[in-house]
């Protein structure tokens, strides 16, 4: 597989950073368009790292880390944002990497990034990738958007550190991790302590700007805007995702997707076989 690089973008108000792979002829040249992978909250690109070669293989790829996580710089002045403003963050990026036109696949938060972005910048988004797509409404909503991404203060005791652990532990026990009971428990049992360090560190070192785009996915409309989508789409949800359950209900907001479940991306196999998925629904 083709090597994983690191990339940096200078903005006027700081940088982003970017994973990227290249592999086949460039789309200038009748290659297939560039796709964009946009990660879930509370982490950043380097979880898309095995999906990134993999699908680098065939074409140019591109994971940038959203504003306020990994190595991107949160968006200035910024206090709260919206989907729409990393929609308009992502179009930006795209265009000073002199991208006019990409395939993009979202998850989770990225899909809905996606989503907007097909439908507030006609032309740019060839075609969609939702996965992961989740409901939260409702009560269940409410105590998302109030409990689902505490905000790390660093404190003299370094009970801070604690509390980021656990919290980290229990996303892997509970749906939502907040929610203890037995009606909450996730199957699959805990990953390996590594997995959970891994998500750990990333929470850890964006602790006071990684929620402000967790919290913008609970405010995005998403039962409204999916059905506006016309670009053709993939709607699909690995089986191991917690909102994997919600893969129907999301289909059915646009029927004319197309709809497909898959084996993920927690190990390097399961990215092969998921991209392998992805790209036959990109090169048709």
């Amino acid at each position: 597989m083709p090597t994983v690089r690191r990339r940096f973008l200078d903005l006027d108000y700081g940088q982003i950073h970017y994973r990227t792979a290249r592999g086949g002829r460039p789309a200038g040249e009748g290659g297939p368009a560039p796709v964009i992978l946009l990660h879930s909250a509370a982490q950043s690109s380097a979880m898309l790292s095995d999906l990134v070669a993999a699908l680098g293989e065939t074409r140019q790829v591109i994971a940038p880390d959203l504003p306020g996580c990994g190595d991107t710089a949160a968006l200035p002045d910024k206090p709260t944002v919206s989907v729409e403003d990393l929609a308009d963050w992502l179009a930006g990026t795209l265009g000073r990497l002199g991208i006019e036109q990409a395939d993009v696949h979202g998850l989770h938060l990225g899909a809905r990034i996606g989503v907007d972005l097909s439908l507030r910048y006609p032309g740019l988004v060839r075609r969609l990738i939702v996965d992961g797509n989740g409901f939260y409404s409702g009560e269940l909503g409410a105590a998302m958007l109030a409990n689902v991404a505490p905000e790390l203060k660093p404190d003299l005791d370094g009970l801070y550190l604690m509390r980021a652990w656990h919290y980290i532990r229990d996303y892997y026990q509970f749906f939502p991790w907040f929610q203890r009971g037995a009606e909450n428990v996730r199957g699959g049992g805990l990953p390996a302590p590594e997995v959970i360090h891994e998500k750990l560190m990333e929470v850890l070192r964006n602790g006071q700007t990684y929620f402000r785009p967790y919290h913008a996915a609970f405010g995005y409309p998403m039962e409204e805007r999916l059905p506006k989508v016309t670009v053709p789409t993939l709607i699909t949800a690995a089986r191991d995702d917690n909102v994997f359950e919600h893969l129907d209900r999301s289909h059915a907001l646009l029927p004319g997707a197309e709809k497909a479940a898959t084996a993920g991306i927690l190990s390097a196999k399961a990215a092969r076989e998921t991209a392998a998925l992805f790209a036959g629904f990109l090169d048709r």
